[in-house]
C-alpha cells in the first residue's frame, strides 16, 4: 500500500520507509497462517466461536446459503466457512460456572478416561444461539441423557464432543457439496488439548494436523507482510518456510463408528428443543 507518513512515523517511533501492506480479517489471515492455500485444504479454528473453513478457487459455488462465502487473503481466491457461535465459549462457560478457580489443565484432567460418547451424554452448544447450520438467535443449549452415573468428567467431555459435533455439521455441508475433507488443520484453543484433537479426528473422520504454532491469524498477517516485502515468490512458498507440522492425529475406526451413530442422534437435538427454547425466551434475563 505504501510507506508511513512522516507524522505517523514520528508518533510511533518507526521509520518513514516502513512498508504498509493490506492485511485481512481474522479468519482470512488464519487460513493463510494455517496453510489453507489450495483446493482440498480445510481449517478448524476453535476460539470463543469456532469455524470450519475451506479453500475455494471460485466464488460462484452454490451452498444454498448454508455457509458463509468470503474473499481469501490470497489474491483471486475465496473460502467458505461454517460457524459455531459458542465453541470455546461453551467450555469456558462450563468451567466458570462449576470450576472457576481451577486452571484449564486441571479442569480437563480425566476426560481421556471417559469413553467416546460420554456414556450417552450429549451437549448442544447453543448457549448464545447458533449460526451454522441453524441461524437461530433464540435457540439455547442443553444436556441430553443425564444419568446418575455421570461424573463431572462426563459433562466436560460431553461439552467438548458437542462443540465438535456442531463443527462437524459444517464439514457435512462441505462433503455433501462434493468437497473432499480428509485432512484438517486445527488451530486455536481446541488445538491445545491432546484428547480434544483426537476427538476432532474421530468425529470429523479425518486426519488432524497440529502445527508448531497455534497463532494462525497472527502468523497469516506476518506471512502477508513477508510476501509483500518480496521475500517469497508466493504465499505457498512462504508457508513452506513458516509452517511446520508438530503432530498428526489419525481417526480411530472404532471411535469413528461410535461417533457416527451419536452424531445422527445429535442432529435431532435442534429440532427437538427448538420449540421449548423459544417458549422459554421470555423468561431469560
Amino acid at each position: 500500500m505504501g510507506t508511513l507518513s512522516k507524522e505517523f512515523a514520528e508518533r510511533c517511533g518507526l521509520k518513514e520507509t516502513t512498508k504498509v501492506f493490506a492485511g485481512g480479517a481474522d479468519n482470512a489471515c488464519g487460513a493463510i497462517g494455517a496453510g489453507i492455500l489450495s483446493e482440498g485444504s480445510t481449517l478448524c479454528s476453535i476460539g470463543t466461536s469456532g469455524v470450519v473453513l475451506s479453500y475455494e478457487e471460485r466464488g460462484d459455488k452454490d451452498f444454498q446459503g448454508k455457509v458463509h462465502y468470503f474473499y481469501h487473503g490470497k489474491e483471486n481466491a475465496y473460502y467458505t466457512m461454517g460457524v459455531t457461535l459458542a465453541a470455546g465459549y461453551s467450555l469456558s462457560w462450563f468451567k466458570d460456572a462449576f470450576a472457576k478457580k481451577e486452571s484449564f489443565d486441571d479442569f480437563l484432567k480425566g476426560i481421556d478416561r471417559v469413553p467416546p460418547g460420554s456414556d450417552g451424554l450429549l451437549f448442544a452448544p447453543y448457549i448464545v444461539g447458533e449460526r451454522t447450520p441453524h441461524a437461530d438467535a433464540a435457540i439455547r443449549g442443553s444436556f441430553i441423557g443425564i444419568d446418575s452415573s455421570h461424573t463431572r468428567e462426563h459433562f466436560i467431555r460431553a461439552v467438548i464432543e458437542g462443540i465438535t459435533f456442531s463443527l462437524n455439521e459444517s464439514i457435512e455441508i462441505f462433503r455433501k457439496s462434493g468437497k473432499r475433507v480428509d485432512t484438517v488443520v486445527s488451530i486455536g484453543g481446541g488445538a491445545k488439548n491432546e484428547t480434544w484433537l483426537q476427538i476432532q479426528a474421530d468425529i470429523f473422520n479425518a486426519k488432524i494436523i497440529k502445527l508448531s504454532s497455534e497463532q494462525g491469524p497472527g502468523m497469516g498477517a506476518a506471512m502477508l507482510a513477508a510476501y509483500g516485502c518480496g521475500w517469497f515468490e508466493s504465499l505457498e512458498e512462504c508457508a513452506k518456510e513458516f509452517l511446520q507440522t508438530k503432530k498428526v492425529y489419525e481417526p480411530v475406526e472404532e471411535n469413528v463408528k461410535i461417533y457416527q451413530e451419536l452424531y445422527e442422534i445429535y442432529k435431532n437435538i435442534y429440532s427437538q428443543t427448538k420449540v421449548l427454547s423459544h417458549q422459554l425466551k421470555n423468561f431469560r434475563k
